[in-house]
């Protein structure tokens, strides 16, 4: 059993989300809702060398060591993907504005959904029968900005998502939606 796509677009419908989400945005949803705390750009360094980081375009840094936080980063982690190790996200940024980029260091599938939930999607795509758009709404309510009262099914939706039920369009996929 899962949630319906129509639930799910007419709990969007009601919400103010950002489309998409501005840095101050980002900042905002990571240190209160995973309890982030910003780094030191100079502590990475090492990624000048990494040619897909990006590192000129790096703005922000963020490490999730915050025990709340780092357990609800890896909820929907499978459990050969559950460490102790700790996840930092370094996010780019072209104009200062928008995120343009990020660099993940250790796993989370949360997060992968979240920063592309970050990147937004584009207006014209935001159509019922619209993979891209239902792929959204999906991650959406995963990531708990789309909130079901007494939603028996939000944990049996994670397991699902454990279990390598992906999405499409958003977190860590192969190109098939599954979920």
């Amino acid at each position: 059993m899962r949630p319906d796509i129509l639930t799910l677009y007419e709990k969007f419908s009601l919400l103010s989300i950002p489309n998409p989400f501005t840095l101050s945005d980002i900042d905002t949803r990571l240190k209160t809702k995973y309890f982030a705390e910003d780094v030191d750009l100079d502590q990475f360094e090492g990624l000048k060398k990494d040619p897909y980081a990006h590192y000129e375009s790096i703005v922000k840094a963020y490490t999730f060591r915050d025990e709340r936080g780092f357990n609800q980063l890896e909820k929907l982690n499978p459990s050969e993907y559950l460490s102790s190790e700790e996840i930092n996200l370094l996010i780019n940024s072209d104009d200062n504005i928008y995120m343009s980029g990020g660099t993940t260091q250790g796993t989370s599938f949360l997060l992968a959904l979240e920063t592309n939930i970050f990147g937004g999607i584009k207006k014209e795509s935001m159509v019922l029968g619209n993979e891209e758009f239902e792929d959204y709404l999906k991650a959406l309510y995963l990531t708990g900005y789309i909130d079901l009262e007494d939603d028996f099914l939000l944990e049996k939706a994670h397991e699902r998502y454990r279990e390598g039920n992906v999405l499409k369009y958003f977190g860590y996929t192969q190109g098939e939606s599954t979920f």
